[in-house]
């Protein structure tokens, strides 16, 4: 799975370094992408013309055992790929404001996104039972970026929005263990708030894959 997902994606960064001279992945945190961004490392690409940045990240600093940006130095800002551009979502005492203005310096249309889900069918920091489930999912504000509630150990989230995350010329599902798969079948019946997720996976216009094992 790893390596099948690392060539895809691989795939689609030098498509668009081809294309126009740079290319914008967007990844996911958790346990899941470890082995995925240890082989992406590994890919023979011009990874000084690379822009990496996270769907969502917890608000907590890079030493906490529970910061996404932490796991992307770890597993994949190594070896060659570490000559990438890395763009934090979080960074303490900023405002939502200020990330924004950050995030505005992206191109309309990232090369590929990978998104986990969790067995709730949250995708990014967008959960079920969360307030801002509907501002994320159906955002008319045109901002990237939002503040959301998770789940603990750090409830305090930053996540892309719906809308932004589906501006991507490449939509990756990366999902392991039959349990998931179960939640991802039903997500697949019909879009519904109720499953995030499946918000994603019936959205019109864009190219999606789904890597999956046990």
């Amino acid at each position: 799975l790893d390596q099948a997902l690392s060539a895809c994606v691989a795939a689609s960064l030098r498509a668009g370094i081809a294309a126009h001279e740079t290319a914008t992945l967007v990844v996911s945190g958790g346990r899941t992408p470890a082995g995925f961004f240890k082989a992406l490392s590994g890919a023979n690409i011009n990874w000084s013309k690379v822009c990496i940045l996270l769907a969502d990240e917890r608000c907590v600093e890079e030493d906490s055992p529970h910061s996404n940006a932490r796991s992307v130095r770890s597993h994949l800002l190594q070896g060659a790929a570490a000559a990438a551009t890395f763009l934090q979502l979080y960074c303490k005492g900023e405002s939502l404001e200020a990330a924004n203005q950050r995030l505005a310096m992206l191109p309309e249309q990232f090369d590929a996104v990978v998104l986990g889900m969790g067995e709730d069918g949250h995708t990014a920091s967008i959960f079920p039972d969360s307030p801002q489930r509907d501002a994320a999912l159906f955002d008319t504000t045109g901002q990237p970026l939002l503040f959301a509630e998770g789940k603990a150990p750090v409830t305090a989230r930053l996540t892309l929005t719906a809308p932004r995350l589906l501006a991507t010329r490449s939509l990756i599902l990366h999902i392991t263990g039959d349990t998931k798969w179960q939640v991802f079948g039903q997500a697949m019946i019909t879009s519904t708030p109720a499953l995030p997720v499946s918000h994603f996976l019936h959205a019109e216009g864009v190219r999606k894959h789904v890597f999956w094992t046990r």
